[in-house]
C-alpha cells in the first residue's frame, strides 16, 4: 500500500508542538490526492518508507477507530507481555545470586570450623597447610569494625618462614574491634593481652618423645 504513495514535500518538525507534519500524495492519472498527518516527535530522519506507514496509520484510524483501538490493545498486551519476561529474568536472576551468596555463606562457615577446629586446635602438623588455610581468611581492613568472633589475617613482613608457614598470622576478635592498621607486634600488646583479640600463629610441632628401653 505504501509504495503508490510518495512524500509530497519534507517532513517539516514544528519545534513548540513537538510534532512533525508529513504530506504524502498518490498519483491517479492527471492528479494528484493528498494526506497529511501531524506526528509526535521529530521524525524528520526517517525515512520515506515509514513516514507514509505512519501517515497512513493515523488515516486508518480515524477511518476505523475500533480497528485502531484494537491494534492499541494489542500493542500494549505485547508490551506488557515482555515487561513480564523481563521481570522473570530479574526474579530468576536474583533468585540465582540469592543462591549463590547462601553456598558463599554455607562455605565460609565450613573453613571457619575447619579454621577453629585445625588452626586453633593446634592440629596443623605442617607449616603449608597452615598457610592454605589462613590464606582462605581476608587481610584485615583499616577502618573496619570486626565484630566478636570476626576473623581475618594480618601480615607480618619480619616472620621468618621456617616451616612454609607464610606471613600471614590468625586473628580472632572476642570483641568489637576497630582495626587501624596496627602491626601484629601491636596487636599482641594491649588488645591480646586485655582480651580484645587472639592470635594463632603456626606452632612448630613437637618431636615425638623417646620411648626409654628397659
Amino acid at each position: 500500500m505504501t509504495q503508490t504513495y510518495e512524500l509530497a514535500n519534507t517532513p517539516s518538525y514544528i519545534h513548540p508542538e513537538n510534532v512533525t507534519i508529513v504530506t504524502i500524495k498518490k498519483e491517479h492519472g492527471q492528479r494528484y490526492s493528498y494526506e497529511q498527518a501531524g506526528l509526535s516527535g521529530d521524525r524528520t530522519h526517517e525515512s520515506q518508507e515509514v513516514l507514509i506507514q505512519a501517515v497512513l496509520d493515523v488515516i486508518k484510524a480515524e477511518l476505523d477507530p475500533a480497528s485502531a483501538i484494537v491494534q492499541t490493545q494489542a500493542k500494549l498486551q505485547e508490551n506488557q507481555a515482555k515487561l513480564e519476561q523481563a521481570e522473570q529474568k530479574v526474579a530468576q536472576t536474583e533468585a540465582k545470586q540469592n543462591d549463590l551468596e547462601a553456598l558463599a555463606n554455607r562455605i565460609n562457615k565450613v573453613v571457619r570450623v575447619m579454621a577453629q577446629d585445625s588452626i586453633m586446635g593446634e592440629k596443623v602438623s605442617y607449616g603449608t597447610t597452615y598457610k592454605e588455610m589462613v590464606e582462605l581468611f581476608p587481610l584485615a581492613e583499616v577502618g573496619k569494625v570486626y565484630d566478636p568472633g570476626a576473623i581475618f589475617a594480618v601480615e607480618e613482613p619480619n616472620h621468618t618462614e621456617v616451616y612454609g608457614e607464610g606471613k600471614r598470622i590468625l586473628i580472632q576478635t572476642n570483641q568489637s574491634f576497630t582495626y587501624q592498621g596496627e602491626t601484629f607486634a601491636q596487636l599482641e600488646g594491649a588488645p591480646f593481652q586485655n582480651g580484645v583479640l587472639a592470635t594463632w600463629k603456626f606452632n612448630a610441632p613437637k618431636p615425638p618423645k623417646e620411648s626409654n628401653e628397659q
